[in-house]
């Protein structure tokens, strides 16, 4: 039952700091732009991993197979889906966001299908899907008339980046198990901020960045609690979850964003919006309900 507490508890931590993720990416675009602001982000959360690994005196594997992960998990987990993110919210509020990167464990599940034989597509999995799929159409359909072209483009990226990010999850259950979970995050972050300041500098105007509270705040929480603590919980969680479960997450975040989007930000939601967000959310519990019964049923 202890244990049990444990994972529940680490998961809804991780799950309020990448809720509240959406508002901090925005709130920190403002007055830094995208490849710098990554690089400080990563930069710090290196460093404090950095610490980690040397108090816990990790050593990275000297295989081939370990550093061929960490360049797909920074590929797949760190440097496109984020970068995708972080320009689509320069046009995307941070609520919608967050619901239309809710169609990732949709993608996990497909793609666990295909690679992991343990956790194959259910016809329960298949209509949460479909039913997801509506949901997102339902947003599109009512939203062309209302968005600029570059709104839509950047709803679009949001749906790549959370199947890109699906990727990563589903190669890191396959292939990550045996390896200690900060080191698995590490070298990718490392490797992220070093390539992240590389395309600031040939592509950025530096001139003209200025920090202000709002993007300090918002590059250190992201830093902190959005990439070191968030991330370390969710690959200390893949070992334990099957994937399809954890990925039940994007039900919860989404929530979480909304309600600050609203609250704290501002934001809106239009009626198309919001009824396709709640049948996205919809078909996400219905895509995973099989697998919390089946779940409920060997721990009782």
């Amino acid at each position: 039952m202890l244990t049990r507490f444990k994972y529940i508890l680490a998961f809804f931590i991780m799950c309020f700091f990448w809720g509240s993720s959406w508002a901090a990416v925005k709130l920190g675009l403002e007055t830094v732009p995208i490849f710098f602001s990554l690089g400080i982000r990563f930069t710090i959360a290196a460093s404090l991993l950095g610490l980690i690994v040397k108090i816990l005196h990790l050593n990275a594997p000297k295989d081939w197979n370990f550093w061929q992960l960490i360049i797909f998990l920074c590929a797949t987990s760190f440097v496109v889906p984020t970068v995708l993110i972080y320009r689509a919210q320069e046009q995307v509020d941070s609520g919608l966001a967050s619901i239309l990167f809710a169609i990732f464990p949709f993608w996990v599940a497909i793609l666990s299908h295909s690679f992991l034989p343990n956790e194959k597509l259910t016809i329960l999995r298949f209509a949460g899907i479909i039913i997801g799929f509506i949901g997102v159409v339902v947003i599109f359909h009512g939203s062309f008339t209302k968005m600029s072209h570059t709104t839509i483009m950047g709803m679009i990226a949001i749906i790549i980046a959370a199947f890109i990010q699906a990727l990563g999850l589903v190669g890191l259950r396959r292939y990550g198990g045996k390896t200690h979970p900060v080191l698995l995050i590490f070298w990718p972050v490392l490797f992220s901020a070093v390539l992240m300041f590389i395309i600031s500098f040939f592509v950025e105007n530096l001139s003209f960045i200025s920090f202000n509270t709002n993007s300090v705040i918002s590059i250190g929480y992201l830093s902190i609690f959005c990439t070191v603590i968030a991330f370390v919980i969710n690959f200390w969680l893949v070992k334990y979850v099957e994937a399809v479960l954890l990925s039940l997450s994007a039900f919860i975040i989404p929530v979480i964003a909304v309600f600050v989007g609203i609250y704290i930000m501002g934001e809106k939601f239009t009626s198309s919006v919001f009824i396709g967000s709640s049948v996205v959310l919809a078909g996400t519990v219905f895509a995973n309900i099989g697998d919390l019964i089946n779940m409920y049923r060997r721990k009782s």
